[in-house]
């Protein structure tokens, strides 16, 4: 979990993505910023030098709770050519991990938890 209770409300705090597998090498930043009213949290996750997605896969932001919940925040269909995506979501998990995941398109709208493979692992910089 990334105890997002201890972050500052109305603040926003820095995490860095290491990217493994297919997206080996792609960068991305998330910003996390617990609303003042102490409710949701926000969820901004910015791809640098994104890789192209396999045909027929899409990348997917999850926020997963201490009792392994899973909330879909976003994904990313990915084309040639595209290097550079955004993600904003909230959600009204009190803690939470976050989890990059690659998903087959055709079940992207039923998928309730990740089945793919995890390509993200979510650091907080210094």
């Amino acid at each position: 979990m990334l105890n997002i209770p201890a972050y500052k409300k109305g603040d926003e705090t820095k995490l860095k993505v290491n990217f493994t597998g297919v997206m080996s090498g792609a960068r991305a930043n998330i910003f996390i910023e617990p609303h003042k009213n102490g409710k949701e949290t926000e969820v901004r996750m910015r791809f640098h030098d994104l890789k192209e997605a396999p045909k027929g896969q899409v990348y997917i932001l999850w926020a997963v709770s201490p009792d392994n919940q899973f909330t879909k925040l976003g994904e990313i269909v990915n084309v040639k050519g595209r290097n550079e995506a955004d993600i904003k979501a909230t959600t009204t998990l009190n803690d939470f991990g976050l989890l990059v995941t690659m998903e087959d398109l055709g079940a992207v709208k039923t998928v309730l938890a990740p089945v793919g493979p995890r390509l993200g692992v979510i650091q907080i910089i210094p």
